[in-house]
């Protein structure tokens, strides 16, 4: 019987940051193991609501893993962990404050769009 591991990274498909972390993401992905996703999608939607969250609910990254779903910085450390490279050294960072880390994400999020926005 065949163990199924499907891994899909969701992520806010307007945010220029996003876009670019995604892309540095594919080009660690040597396997393709990952799946892509943008949360303002249909398989985004439909998660979203099966978390219930809001459905315009976009300053997040999630990263699911057959049924189990990563929110925030632990998505973030989950990605990189499944990434087959030399960036495992950087899962060491999730002993820095998870606010921290949270924090400083939003911060980059609001600096994005408030470049879009002038």
């Amino acid at each position: 019987m065949k163990i199924i591991n499907e891994k899909i990274v969701y992520y806010d498909g307007l945010c220029g940051l996003c876009d670019g972390s995604i892309s540095l993401i594919l080009k660690f992905d040597k396997n393709n193991t990952l799946k892509y996703s943008s949360l303002q999608g249909k398989s985004g939607q439909i998660l979203l609501k099966q978390l219930n969250k809001e459905l315009h609910e976009f300053d997040t990254v999630l990263f699911k893993v057959n049924d189990q779903v990563y929110t925030k910085s632990t998505a973030v450390f989950k990605i990189i962990d499944s990434l087959e490279v030399g960036l495992k050294y950087s899962k060491y960072l999730i002993y820095f404050h998870k606010n921290l880390m949270i924090g400083f994400i939003q911060k980059l999020q609001k600096i994005d769009l408030s470049i879009l926005e002038n």
